[in-house]
């Protein structure tokens, strides 16, 4: 064999490899590991700073290929922001951007986010679908303390009411959910 045929062969391998394990954790999943669209991302982090965030670490749930994880460490370097990833490709993506562009403040996990604690949030994002954040909904009232906010790009958390909506000013008008944990705000 020539190494040019050989070349093309790894290259072929290596491509069906990675769409592979795309469809494989898409189904597994429910979702495909879709970026924020910039637009949302836009809007987002203009309005981020009317949060009042109490202690606490950053959570994206369902970090992707880290559209959010990245600019939320950018934007918090104080805090801890921690990027959940259980799909193999793009965690590997965010993983090689953290070594390559991140701060200190961020970390990317290649697990499952059904299966962490999530009580020492001040602030949790995250772009899923509705099945997910059905089921994080029982997640949240269970882990989360008084005061943390909840955003959730494009789905609702069901039975839940969104303290604010910030509307996408992009051809679909993708809505961001904000979310308050009630009670007291405890300084812990």
């Amino acid at each position: 064999m020539s190494f040019e045929l050989l070349f093309y062969l790894f290259f072929l391998i290596f491509f069906v490899g990675i769409i592979s394990s795309i469809v494989f954790w898409t189904i597994r999943n429910g979702i495909s590991p879709m970026p924020t669209a910039p637009a949302v991302s836009k809007t987002l982090f203009s309005n981020l700073s009317f949060l009042n965030l109490i202690e606490g670490k950053i959570y994206d749930l369902g970090a992707g290929w880290g559209s959010l994880v990245f600019p939320l460490a950018k934007e918090y370097p104080a805090k801890p922001v921690i990027g959940y990833e259980n799909s193999l490709i793009p965690y590997l993506f965010c993983l090689i951007r953290a070594q390559v562009t991140a701060g200190r403040n961020v970390k990317i996990i290649h697990k499952n986010f059904y299966n962490v604690s999530l009580h020492d949030a001040s602030l949790v994002v995250c772009y899923l679908y509705p099945g997910a954040m059905l089921k994080l909904k029982a997640k949240f009232e269970k882990e989360l303390k008084p005061g943390c906010h909840v955003v959730s790009n494009t789905f609702t958390i069901p039975g839940w009411t969104p303290y604010d909506v910030w509307k996408t000013n992009d051809l679909y008008e993708t809505k961001i959910y904000v979310y308050r944990i009630p009670g007291s705000i405890s300084k812990t």
